[in-house]
């Protein structure tokens, strides 16, 4: 009787974690410039990654990736990246950087919102690091799930973020 409860155990602890690693994959797909990837809340399609030089003398030179955001919801979003903020996590040597400041193309000013359904240019800029050395960085995009009716207050919400996208690279103008 002992030997059969364990067996069916095991096999529901086996079931348990394939469903689990199908619901939350550990290793999301690759993706390339160009491709899209839906963030939930935005579609982000990254359009370049370069190294950019120092802005003024004693500055840090700077990575600088250029991104189309488009607002899938139908409202202005201010939290364009999910609340808590989880804009792409880039990863270089294994350490990962701080979260890049967000400016608009058009005019420079900081990304404060997002209006439905028009396309933005944005570039997102990251400071290197003093101790970088130039090589491929690894960049983690992350998707805000929504739930029509989450179970805390029984009403819409936007929830947990999993990886949903990597790319990996060597930015423009490494050496």
């Amino acid at each position: 009787m002992a030997a059969s409860a364990g067996v069916a155990a095991a096999v529901l602890l086996g079931l348990w974690l394939k469903v689990e690693e199908a619901r939350a994959p550990q290793d999301p797909p690759p993706v390339a410039l160009g491709q899209p990837v839906d963030l939930g809340r935005v579609e982000l399609t990254p359009l370049s990654l370069a190294l950019a030089p120092p802005e003024q003398q004693g500055e840090p030179a700077r990575l600088l990736m250029q991104v189309r955001l488009l607002n899938l919801t139908g409202e202005s979003q201010t939290a364009v990246f999910g609340f808590p903020p989880h804009p792409p996590e880039l990863a270089s040597g294994g350490v990962v950087w701080p979260e890049p400041e967000v400016t608009l193309d058009r005019d420079g000013e900081m990304l404060a919102q997002l209006h439905p359904r028009l396309a933005e240019r944005v570039t997102l800029a990251w400071q290197l690091p003093p101790d970088w050395r130039p090589g491929p960085v690894s960049l983690t995009f992350h998707r805000q799930i929504f739930k029509l009716r989450d179970n805390l207050y029984g009403m819409s919400n936007w929830l947990l973020f999993q990886p949903t996208a990597r790319m990996t690279m060597l930015p423009e103008g490494a050496p």
